[in-house]
Protein backbone atom coordinates (compact mmCIF):
# COMPACT_ATOMS: atom_id res chain seq x y z
CA UNK A 1 0.00 0.00 0.00
CA UNK A 2 1.56 3.38 -1.01
CA UNK A 3 1.29 6.25 1.17
CA UNK A 4 -1.14 7.75 -0.84
CA UNK A 5 -3.72 4.56 -0.07
CA UNK A 6 -2.55 4.79 3.56
CA UNK A 7 -3.78 8.40 3.44
CA UNK A 8 -7.15 7.34 2.13
CA UNK A 9 -7.85 4.65 4.41
CA UNK A 10 -6.81 6.06 7.68
CA UNK A 11 -9.23 9.45 6.66
CA UNK A 12 -12.07 6.66 5.61
CA UNK A 13 -11.50 5.03 9.16
CA UNK A 14 -11.31 8.20 11.16
CA UNK A 15 -14.02 9.87 9.00
CA UNK A 16 -16.77 6.96 9.66
CA UNK A 17 -15.42 7.06 13.36
CA UNK A 18 -15.35 10.57 14.36
CA UNK A 19 -17.02 12.75 11.75
CA UNK A 20 -15.78 15.42 9.13
CA UNK A 21 -15.56 17.94 11.56
CA UNK A 22 -13.68 16.28 14.45
CA UNK A 23 -11.24 14.70 12.19
CA UNK A 24 -8.24 16.74 11.77
CA UNK A 25 -5.37 16.27 8.96
CA UNK A 26 -2.87 15.84 11.53
CA UNK A 27 -5.09 13.04 13.30
CA UNK A 28 -5.22 11.12 9.72
CA UNK A 29 -1.54 11.70 8.54
CA UNK A 30 -0.48 10.10 12.59
CA UNK A 31 -3.27 7.11 11.76
CA UNK A 32 -1.54 6.89 8.47
CA UNK A 33 2.13 6.86 9.90
CA UNK A 34 3.10 9.89 7.50
CA UNK A 35 3.91 13.20 8.02
CA UNK A 36 1.30 16.28 8.31
CA UNK A 37 3.54 17.31 4.74
CA UNK A 38 3.27 14.42 2.64
CA UNK A 39 -0.42 14.52 3.29
CA UNK A 40 -0.47 17.93 1.76
CA UNK A 41 0.94 16.73 -0.92
CA UNK A 42 -1.71 14.67 -1.92
CA UNK A 43 -4.86 16.84 -1.23
CA UNK A 44 -4.51 20.24 -1.01
CA UNK A 45 -6.93 20.54 2.39
CA UNK A 46 -9.13 18.41 4.29
CA UNK A 47 -12.37 18.83 1.64
CA UNK A 48 -10.37 17.27 -0.97
CA UNK A 49 -9.14 14.22 0.71
CA UNK A 50 -13.29 14.04 1.77
CA UNK A 51 -14.33 14.19 -1.73
CA UNK A 52 -11.30 11.83 -2.75
CA UNK A 53 -12.28 9.71 0.03
CA UNK A 54 -15.93 9.72 -0.79
CA UNK A 55 -15.59 8.95 -4.33
CA UNK A 56 -13.14 6.35 -3.82
CA UNK A 57 -15.76 4.67 -1.65
CA UNK A 58 -19.68 5.35 -1.92
CA UNK A 59 -18.98 5.58 -5.68
CA UNK A 60 -17.49 1.89 -5.95
CA UNK A 61 -20.14 0.53 -3.92
CA UNK A 62 -22.94 1.96 -5.62
CA UNK A 63 -21.12 1.30 -8.95
CA UNK A 64 -20.65 -2.77 -7.87
CA UNK A 65 -24.32 -2.51 -7.54
CA UNK A 66 -25.33 -1.20 -10.67
CA UNK A 67 -22.80 -3.62 -12.36
CA UNK A 68 -24.98 -6.54 -10.95
CA UNK A 69 -25.10 -8.88 -14.50
CA UNK A 70 -28.74 -9.91 -14.14
CA UNK A 71 -30.70 -6.64 -12.53
CA UNK A 72 -33.47 -7.38 -10.26
CA UNK A 73 -35.08 -6.32 -6.85
CA UNK A 74 -33.46 -9.75 -5.39
CA UNK A 75 -29.71 -9.26 -6.49
CA UNK A 76 -30.19 -5.61 -5.42
CA UNK A 77 -31.39 -6.41 -1.85
CA UNK A 78 -28.90 -8.99 -1.68
CA UNK A 79 -26.04 -6.73 -2.56
CA UNK A 80 -27.22 -4.16 -0.79
CA UNK A 81 -28.15 -5.58 2.48
CA UNK A 82 -24.93 -7.76 2.17
CA UNK A 83 -23.07 -3.69 1.58
CA UNK A 84 -25.00 -2.60 4.94
CA UNK A 85 -23.39 -4.85 7.04
CA UNK A 86 -20.04 -5.14 5.73
CA UNK A 87 -19.94 -1.30 5.40
CA UNK A 88 -21.85 0.08 8.39
CA UNK A 89 -18.79 2.72 9.40
CA UNK A 90 -18.87 3.83 6.04
CA UNK A 91 -22.38 4.25 5.46
CA UNK A 92 -23.38 5.97 8.84
CA UNK A 93 -20.22 8.45 7.70
CA UNK A 94 -22.45 9.27 4.39
CA UNK A 95 -25.64 9.64 6.70
CA UNK A 96 -23.81 12.32 8.79
CA UNK A 97 -22.69 14.20 6.17
CA UNK A 98 -26.05 14.51 4.04
CA UNK A 99 -27.14 16.05 7.40
CA UNK A 100 -24.22 17.82 8.62
CA UNK A 101 -24.63 21.41 8.10
CA UNK A 102 -20.71 21.76 7.34
CA UNK A 103 -20.58 19.15 4.67
CA UNK A 104 -18.65 20.29 1.53
CA UNK A 105 -21.10 20.56 -1.27
CA UNK A 106 -19.14 18.69 -3.64
CA UNK A 107 -19.71 15.86 -1.02
CA UNK A 108 -23.13 16.58 -1.05
CA UNK A 109 -23.50 16.47 -5.06
CA UNK A 110 -21.64 13.07 -4.65
CA UNK A 111 -24.22 11.74 -2.19
CA UNK A 112 -27.14 13.15 -4.30
CA UNK A 113 -25.79 12.03 -7.41
CA UNK A 114 -25.55 8.36 -5.69
CA UNK A 115 -29.50 8.93 -4.82
CA UNK A 116 -30.24 9.92 -8.43
CA UNK A 117 -29.03 6.85 -9.79
CA UNK A 118 -30.56 4.53 -7.29
CA UNK A 119 -34.02 6.41 -7.67
CA UNK A 120 -33.46 6.22 -12.06
CA UNK A 121 -32.37 2.35 -10.99
CA UNK A 122 -35.32 1.43 -9.33
CA UNK A 123 -37.80 3.44 -11.36
CA UNK A 124 -36.81 1.06 -14.97
CA UNK A 125 -37.24 -1.66 -12.56
CA UNK A 126 -40.94 -0.80 -11.59
CA UNK A 127 -41.90 0.54 -14.81
CA UNK A 128 -43.93 -2.65 -15.25
CA UNK A 129 -45.80 -2.68 -12.46
CA UNK A 130 -46.13 0.88 -11.50
CA UNK A 131 -46.11 2.52 -15.04
CA UNK A 132 -46.18 6.67 -14.99
CA UNK A 133 -46.29 6.43 -11.33
CA UNK A 134 -42.80 3.89 -11.02
CA UNK A 135 -40.36 7.53 -10.36
CA UNK A 136 -42.64 8.07 -7.26
CA UNK A 137 -42.54 4.36 -6.28
CA UNK A 138 -38.45 4.75 -7.01
CA UNK A 139 -38.32 7.55 -4.01
CA UNK A 140 -40.64 5.71 -1.38
CA UNK A 141 -38.58 2.03 -1.64
CA UNK A 142 -35.38 4.87 -1.74
CA UNK A 143 -36.84 6.22 1.47
CA UNK A 144 -37.51 3.42 2.94
CA UNK A 145 -34.22 1.34 2.45
CA UNK A 146 -32.90 5.21 3.89
CA UNK A 147 -35.24 4.55 7.54
CA UNK A 148 -34.00 0.76 7.62
CA UNK A 149 -30.13 1.83 6.67
CA UNK A 150 -30.76 4.29 9.39
CA UNK A 151 -32.38 1.83 11.74
CA UNK A 152 -29.78 -0.83 11.10
CA UNK A 153 -26.35 2.06 11.48
CA UNK A 154 -28.35 3.07 15.13
CA UNK A 155 -29.17 -0.32 16.37
CA UNK A 156 -26.96 -3.25 14.53
CA UNK A 157 -29.69 -5.98 14.56
CA UNK A 158 -28.97 -8.55 11.87
CA UNK A 159 -31.89 -10.97 12.54
CA UNK A 160 -34.26 -7.43 11.87
CA UNK A 161 -32.30 -6.43 9.19
CA UNK A 162 -33.21 -10.17 7.59
CA UNK A 163 -36.67 -9.67 8.12
CA UNK A 164 -36.96 -6.44 6.74
CA UNK A 165 -35.03 -7.77 3.35
CA UNK A 166 -36.84 -10.63 2.86
CA UNK A 167 -40.49 -8.12 3.49
CA UNK A 168 -38.92 -5.95 0.15
CA UNK A 169 -37.91 -8.85 -1.55
CA UNK A 170 -41.28 -10.42 -1.21
CA UNK A 171 -43.13 -6.99 -1.67
CA UNK A 172 -40.98 -6.10 -5.24
CA UNK A 173 -40.27 -9.78 -6.80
Amino acid sequence: MNNKEKILLSALTLFAKNGYTETSIDKIAKQAGVSKGLTYTHFKNKEELLTVTIENTITKMTSEMMEIQELNFNTFFNSFFASLQSNTGIIRLCLLLVIHPQTPSKVIALLDNQKNELVNLFSTLLENEFRENSHNEAEILLATIDGITIDYVTNPNPLSLKTKQQYLTNKYI
